[in-house]
């Protein structure tokens, strides 16, 4: 989108949207972790198996980190796969195209 009334308007129903589906506190705390929480350092706690999705053209979490993140997760013995999804939906793009990663999605659950 380039239109500055369009995106206002797509970042109000979504927010709208979120804010149906998630208690106003749990913003403030998704946005204290993402300024100071590092996970990184826990790896090596991680029994599961791990299915680790990043959009295409997510800018908080950009597919460049995915080489790094996925190095780490084996070195510290986490089963984990990556799976990239293909969405002009960025950060949204769980949710918004969840049925093009709902097939990788349940592959991987079937292999628990």
């Amino acid at each position: 989108m380039s239109d500055p009334q369009a995106i206002e308007a797509a970042i109000r129903d979504e927010s709208a949207q979120w804010a149906r589906g998630f208690d106003a506190n749990s913003l403030i705390i998704l946005a204290k972790a993402l300024r100071g929480f590092d996970v990184t350092a826990q790896f090596g706690s991680i029994r599961s198996k791990v299915l680790y999705v990043l959009s295409r053209t997510d800018k908080l979490f950009p597919p460049e980190l995915a080489p790094g993140v996925m190095q780490a997760l084996k070195a510290a013995g986490v089963d984990a796969d990556y799976f990239l999804l293909d969405s002009e939906y960025g950060h949204s793009a769980s949710g918004l195209d969840a049925h093009k990663w709902a097939p990788r999605l349940r592959e991987f659950m079937d292999g628990l």
